[in-house]
């Protein structure tokens, strides 16, 4: 799923501003904003903790219309973050019902053959992603960057991303499993 921050300092400045307060810098000129970032724990190449608000764990329960997911930057400033109503909008457009075809790649020339089986879920709910967020098997792993960071034209590049192992994938639905691709 990769929906861009609506709050925090990322929703109030932007991604270009974002990256150049918390990225790190390469040598060839190009800022970046990376880490694997798992539920309440720190990332360490970042120093940010992700968190969860207005989720109730014991009972998986939304328990409030205001939560969402915040990254919490090491003075405790939400850095950027989620609100549950936009999530909610992103996830049920995109995940009511999914199909992952498995591929294969070659590097020259690229090109890409779809294997089988396909793995197909049905019957989901935003309260299934939190879940599997707070248990660690959702995380999220941004990559936006900034490169030509000192010219005066950088080119900024966006990349929030929350991901699940394939192996996981299950948690997220009612119904999930292989189908064969003729």
């Amino acid at each position: 799923m990769t929906p861009e921050p609506d709050s925090g300092y990322y929703g109030k400045h932007g991604v270009e501003a974002f990256v150049r307060k918390y990225g790190h810098e390469r040598s060839d000129d190009t800022l970046y904003f990376t880490g694997t970032h798992r539920a309440d724990q720190v990332c360490e190449p970042t120093g940010q903790r992700l968190t969860v608000r207005g989720f109730r764990r014991s009972d998986n329960k939304i328990v409030s219309v205001d939560g969402g997911i915040d990254l919490i930057d090491p003075d405790g400033e939400v850095s950027a973050g989620w609100s549950f109503g936009r999530l909610l909008e992103h996830w049920g457009r995109k995940h009511a019902a999914a199909a992952y075809v498995p591929y294969d790649t070659q590097d020259a020339p690229r090109a890409y053959r779809y294997t089988s089986p396909a793995l197909l879920g049905e019957g989901t709910s935003f309260v299934r992603f939190l879940a599997a967020l707070i248990a660690g098997e959702v995380i999220y792993d941004p990559g936006p960057k900034v490169t030509g960071a000192s010219t005066t034209r950088p080119k900024t590049k966006a990349r929030s991303q929350f991901r699940i192992r394939k192996k996981s994938l299950s948690l997220l639905y009612d119904r999930f499993g292989a189908e064969p691709i003729d």
